[in-house]
């Protein structure tokens, strides 16, 4: 049977807003012009690569609570997968699932809209979907589990933090085991999650709150009869059973949240989906650059102005959300030419932060060199290399300090 190729995208997190502004233009935040941008540049790639299924591992928004501007947005843009004949798969993941039993969850309204061309995965199952050729692909879906409501029960509620992680754990586990047990091994299938799987490399942002987080181990997944992993949830791209079958894939965040994923590669995965002999590849799309320009100018003498400018021109910031930090010493405060600095910057998209740290001469001599230890002479000396102005004329200065230290000895030695 032929290869059927696939689109695995997750983590759209419509709503996110860090870095953004109103964007005249649209009468939207720039960031959700953003975002929006990234994953029509995805859809787009993905279409003309012929696709026939298109796979969305989770987290539509940001929030569980997306406004009508954010969901107008998602659904014209999954509505340029559907209007070709593409059907969509969606999983719910953490960000889409309510807290609370009962509420809907914010992408269930996609499958009573659009009916057959978009199936909707928010609890674990098992179901046969048709491509767009008439191919026939298997379904394995384990949505995220929230733990407050997978440990509701009273008999769990005395538990320690590690004891219901590790539950949680548990029953992915056995869920996966379950969902495994009911798949007809003949057809191509696919395992969609939208968890955190062991020894997975986290997002620099993610690092900070996805603390005890439930960790499914590799071998629950990488089994037969699953022929390819789909996985939202890590904003990070990576394969994690890579050269070995099945490739179990985060395919990472179509943009990036802040400056802690700046050098991460963001796009899409395109798959050729064969029993036992699945490829994949990552594909980038064009994403709003994050720059951080960090420079130390306390070396520059009287041309710290210079060093910083150097140092921005050194960085690819036009169209770029820019943070600048610098150091100087207290001294070159005079020299610095801010309005310069602004001017080179000008071609960034937004500039969150100039961040000076400013070395005082002072402090430094207290600290580092004006010892006990050191005589009169020698501090005057050690001060003298500490400023640039003092620096030239140290000899002179100790030439005429050394004779009036002489006098105040002598009177001293009298007294």
């Amino acid at each position: 049977m032929p290869a059927i190729r696939l689109m695995h995208f997750a983590d759209v997190h419509f709503g996110v807003e860090n870095y953004g502004r109103f964007d005249p233009a649209t009468g939207l935040n720039s960031r959700l012009v953003d975002f929006r941008e990234a994953l029509n540049a995805a859809i787009d790639t993905a279409l003309a690569a012929d696709i026939e299924l298109a796979l969305f591992a989770g987290d539509a928004y940001k929030t569980r609570d997306p406004n009508q501007t954010q969901q107008r947005e998602f659904a014209q843009s999954l509505s340029r997968l559907t209007a070709r004949g593409v059907p969509v798969v969606m999983l719910a993941g953490n960000h889409d699932i309510p807290n609370t039993k009962g509420r809907a969850n914010t992408i269930e309204i996609f499958g009573a809209l659009a009916g057959e061309r978009l199936r909707i995965f928010d609890t674990p199952d098992v179901a046969v979907v048709e491509t767009a050729k008439g191919n026939k692909v298997q379904i394995a879906a384990m949505p995220y589990l929230i733990k407050s409501l997978v440990l509701a029960r009273d008999e769990y509620k005395d538990k320690g933090v590690q004891e219901t992680t590790q539950l949680v754990v548990d029953k992915y586990v056995a869920g996966i085991a379950h969902l495994a047990s009911q798949c007809d091994p003949g057809l191509p299938t696919v395992l969609m999650g939208h968890f955190s799987v062991a020894n997975a490399k986290l997002s620099a942002n993610q690092v900070g709150y996805l603390v005890n987080e439930p960790e499914v181990p590799l071998s629950a997944l990488a089994r037969p009869p699953f022929d390819y992993v789909a996985l939202g949830h890590i904003h990070r791209w990576q394969d994690l059973n890579r050269g070995q079958q099945p490739p179990v894939v985060y395919c990472g965040s179509v943009e990036r949240i802040d400056f802690g994923e700046r050098n991460e590669e963001k796009g899409f995965c395109l798959l050729d989906l064969q029993k036992g002999n699945t490829a994949v590849r990552h594909v980038p799309i064009p994403t709003r650059p994050f720059v951080e320009v960090d420079v130390d100018a306390t070396g520059a003498g009287d041309q710290p102005t210079e060093k910083i400018l150097a140092a921005i021109a050194a960085q690819p910031i036009k169209g770029a959300v820019v943070k600048l930090s610098y150091k100087i010493k207290s001294e070159q405060e005079p020299a610095l030419r801010l309005a310069d600095v602004r001017a080179a910057l000008s071609a960034a998209f937004l500039i969150v932060a100039l961040h000076k740290d400013t070395v005082r001469d002072t402090d430094a001599v207290r600290s580092r060199v004006l010892t006990e230890s050191l005589d009169p002479l020698q501090a005057l000396a050690t001060y003298c290399d500490t400023r640039d102005t003092l620096r030239p004329r140290k000899a002179e200065l100790l030439a005429h300090a050394e004779p009036l230290l002489r006098e105040l000895e002598a009177e001293e030695a009298v007294q």
